[in-house]
């Protein structure tokens, strides 16, 4: 009796060990498949939350794309003077009339912080009228325009297109301070015209503009 009480009490020690350590490989089976699902649904979240702001970030640059477009529109000069290269960031004050900021354009949108700048190279044309990288006639009536876009915490995303002069300002009059009384024809410009009903030409100079040759 005391034999079989022996073996018997041997043989469930050993069992007990055995179940023990099953019962930890299954936790650790079960700890490494909740990790794995807890990444994955990090991940996935993640993902879905950088896919908005690309999509933010990227209607921001088209928008920003679309001002300068027109701002060259409003007058070929707005872009003309300005400094060409890269290390000139510039973004569009929306304000009436349009104007050319010198820096990087700073945009929230609920929790997300976006930049947006652009800035302006020189084009220009081999003897075929065909745009070269190096060498070349000079264009003065095409700009290439790169928007650099991104939102805070990822990388520069960049879009690029080419602007061109639609029409020619031949002549451009703002000041009529002369006043009335011209007669003409007139061979060289002044600040005079013939006549005029309920224009306060005095006071805001520059506010009555002319132009010419489109």
């Amino acid at each position: 009796m005391k034999v079989k009480l022996k073996y018997y009490l041997k043989n469930l020690n050993f069992n007990n060990g055995q179940s023990l350590v099953e019962v930890l490989i299954a936790l650790s089976i079960g700890i490494i498949f909740v990790l794995g699902t807890i990444i994955a649904v990090q991940m996935s979240l993640k993902t879905g939350r950088d896919s908005e702001k690309i999509q933010t970030s990227a209607m921001l640059a088209r928008e920003l794309m679309d001002n300068v477009k027109i701002f060259a529109d409003s007058g070929w000069y707005n872009v003309a003077n300005l400094a060409t290269t890269s290390i000139n960031k510039y973004y569009i004050n929306t304000s009436t009339p349009f104007t050319a900021i010198s820096g990087i354009e700073i945009i929230t949108i609920g929790t997300t912080t976006y930049n947006r700048y652009f800035y302006l190279d020189d084009v220009y044309r081999d003897g075929s009228g065909s745009i070269v990288n190096s060498g070349g006639t000079f264009d003065p009536s095409t700009k290439k325009l790169t928007i650099v876009y991104k939102w805070v915490g990822g990388n520069d995303r960049f879009l690029t297109t080419y602007i061109t002069r639609s029409k020619n300002v031949i002549f451009n009059q703002t000041d009529w301070s002369g006043g009335g009384g011209q007669t003409g024809p007139i061979t060289s410009t002044n600040s005079m015209f013939a006549t005029s009903t309920n224009i306060d030409f005095s006071t805001t100079t520059g506010s009555i503009r002319l132009r010419l040759g489109y």
